[in-house]
């Protein structure tokens, strides 16, 4: 899976823009976010230490990027949150403020999708990490850990834990350990999404 990390300003700018999007940031929440008064602001304010964090890794800034691993972590120790700079591709959202553990070494693609109590770690008999693709959704409790390889478009269901590879695209695996539950993953997930929205 090739590794797309922000390194300009321009690409600093494009991916925060298309995170950002889902935050409402008018009228009072222009003061909700300055103030960190709701949980959509302290995921905002996480979402831009987040990715400035990885800009100033990737672009060789040694002092600002010093001063922003700084800054992230206080952060995330504060919320209960660890994620580490350059684990997740564009299009990352974070669902709720509080315990994530996520293994530095951990590669994910774009457009994932995690929910609160969500680790993806090393196994217990080595320190191989999970290799995630694009658009994997983890709900509340998911765990995935050691050497393990999920394609792109799974769900992952609240409370399971994945210690073997999900080759298969688009699908859904529960249970613990979690096994294929559903032939229908993401994809059709969004769907059902897009024609709630088109309905009401």
């Amino acid at each position: 899976m090739e590794e797309k990390r922000i390194k300009t300003k321009e690409e600093l700018r494009d991916w925060l823009d298309y995170e950002l999007r889902r935050f409402p940031k008018h009228g009072r929440h222009r003061i909700y976010n300055l103030l960190l008064l709701s949980e959509n602001a302290i995921l905002r304010r996480h979402q831009i230490l987040l990715r400035k964090t990885e800009y100033y890794i990737n672009s060789g800034h040694r002092l600002l990027s010093k001063i922003y691993r700084l800054r992230l972590a206080l952060y995330q120790i504060k919320y209960g949150m660890h994620i580490p700079p350059n684990v997740f591709g564009r299009g990352l959202v974070v669902m709720h403020a509080g315990q994530i553990h996520i293994n530095d070494r951990t590669r994910a693609g774009e457009n994932c999708i995690i929910h609160v109590n969500t680790s993806l770690v090393a196994g217990g008999f080595n320190d191989e990490v999970p290799r995630i693709g694009n658009g994997v959704v983890f709900f509340i409790g998911a765990v995935v850990a050691g050497d393990v390889h999920i394609a792109d478009n799974v769900v992952i269901g609240a409370n399971s834990v994945v210690i073997r590879s999900i080759e298969e695209e688009n699908v859904t695996a529960a249970g613990s350990p979690a096994k294929i539950v559903s032939r229908k993953g993401r994809l059709e997930m969004r769907k059902r999404n897009w024609e709630r929205t088109e309905n009401t």
